[in-house]
């Protein structure tokens, strides 16, 4: 899955992480292309994305005749705080600038909402739905 024409991030890059609390809340986060979003009459979002499976559970589901060729998805309801801040996601706005509306928003303290934020960004993450954009990505991009 390729996520932009712009320089890979080294091995380096990806094995070092962040080394702090606060590098960490300025990453980026950015929507995975591949996930279809719904917007419902009450203002909820339902995402819908690709579900990767490991090949040899696609090879047992195939000899087992359990697979036919179409991909298979997954949705995902989100509520309203999940749906605000999945429209909130444009790739320019760092983890510390979504806690940081989130707590003028509902007048959250500031720890409740950055424990709120990484937790909900770190789930979306595994499933696949967004990825985070490095701090020096964004400064040797200009």
């Amino acid at each position: 899955m390729k996520w932009s024409r712009k320089r890979k991030p080294s091995k380096a890059d990806l094995a070092s992480g962040p080394s702090s609390r606060s590098e960490a809340l300025s990453y980026r986060p950015t929507k995975n292309r591949e996930v279809l979003e719904e917007k419902l009459e009450s203002g909820e979002v339902v995402l819908t994305y690709p579900l990767t499976l490991r090949p040899w559970l696609i090879s047992l589901a195939s000899r087992l005749g359990l697979r036919s060729g179409e991909p298979l998805t997954r949705k995902l309801q989100l509520d309203e705080i999940g749906s605000l801040t999945w429209t909130l996601l444009d790739g320019k706005r760092t983890v510390q600038d979504l806690v940081d509306y989130l707590c003028r928003r509902y007048h959250l303290n500031r720890r409740e909402a950055e424990v709120a934020m990484t937790g909900f960004i770190r789930n979306l993450g595994k499933r696949g739905l967004i990825g985070l954009r490095p701090p020096q990505l964004e400064e040797s991009e200009k």
